[in-house]
């Protein structure tokens, strides 16, 4: 019975690090966005703070990202927000345009789609994306 609880107990600690893996570290990041036939790369900053609310659990994750669209000068307000394993997804609303959002990520890179629908148009965007870089300098 004792060597059966402590083999247990070290099968729990080896799964804990899988478990508690980071979406998303931060650094300096590109993503390769794709729309409409054409890619475009972009280049950005992903600081520890934005890192901390990807890996957070879906009311962490929301209440960052609901915090920073208030500051943006459209102000924009979430319909959902989902945190599930690997994937985040939300809709939010922007004056007249409604995006929506999934993105899987894997630590140091991640794969999504974005939606964005204004006035019957819609757009959709593909996204690829990988940390190339530990610091934003």
């Amino acid at each position: 019975m004792r060597r059966t609880s402590a083999i247990l107990w070290l099968l729990s600690l080896a799964a804990y690090p899988a478990l508690a893996a980071d979406r998303m570290q931060g650094g300096k990041w590109e993503s390769a966005v794709t729309a409409d036939g054409q890619t475009k790369m972009l280049t950005y900053c992903v600081t520890k703070e934005e890192a901390a609310s990807i890996n957070g659990d879906t009311r962490t994750a929301r209440e960052f990202a609901e915090s920073k669209a208030k500051k943006a000068s459209e102000p924009c307000t979430f319909k959902s927000y989902e945190v599930k394993g690997d994937e985040v997804s939300y809709t939010m609303v922007c004056g007249t345009r409604t995006i929506n959002d999934r993105t899987v990520y894997h630590g140091i890179s991640s794969e999504g789609v974005k939606t964005i629908t204004k006035e019957g148009q819609t757009v959709t965007m593909r996204l690829n994306s990988r940390r190339v870089g530990e610091n934003c300098l």
